[in-house]
């Protein structure tokens, strides 16, 4: 599998990752038409990075975070409060500001694949929220794969 990702410093130099092991440098145009570059590449226009750099300090190396799509620099990358680390740990996006973790530890399993296919016994029901018990609305769609018993009840 190879990865691309393009980053850019300060507008002038491109930096190819693949394969998360090897930066390419290519220069970018200056408004006036000019290639400009800055760094040093090694032969071949690449360089070896380290593959344990960890820019940020977090659990996660610069390579693994540049896989997953969070940002290498930041603890945070969605900037919601909570450390990739913990949302990786408990299963939300850490790159979805609007995704965070449930405060009773449960995971978000949605596979994002479902769909409600009527009512009968063994259909697919509407995904619906309910409120557990530390107070967070929580998505019955990320029970999904798992098995626990809802009590529910109703007054009218």
């Amino acid at each position: 599998m190879k990865l691309k990702a393009f980053l850019s410093i300060s507008g002038l130099l491109s930096v190819l990752v693949a394969g998360g092991c090897v930066v390419e440098e290519t220069a970018a145009n200056d408004d006036d038409g000019t290639s400009a570059s800055s760094g040093s590449a090694g032969e071949g226009g690449t360089a070896p990075i380290d593959p344990n750099q960890n820019t940020d300090g977090d659990c996660m190396t610069d390579v693994q975070e540049i896989e997953l799509g969070t940002d290498p620099n930041a603890v945070d990358s969605d900037g919601d409060g909570i450390s990739d680390c913990d949302e990786i740990a408990c299963v939300s996006d850490p790159t979805d500001i609007g995704e965070k973790c449930y405060a009773c530890g449960w995971r978000h399993d949605d596979p994002h694949t479902i769909a409600p296919n009527g009512v009968a016994i063994g259909s697919v029901m509407n995904d619906i929220n309910l409120t557990d018990q530390c107070g967070d609305e929580v998505s019955v769609w990320d029970f999904h794969g798992q098995y626990f018993i809802l009590y529910m009840t109703a007054a009218w």
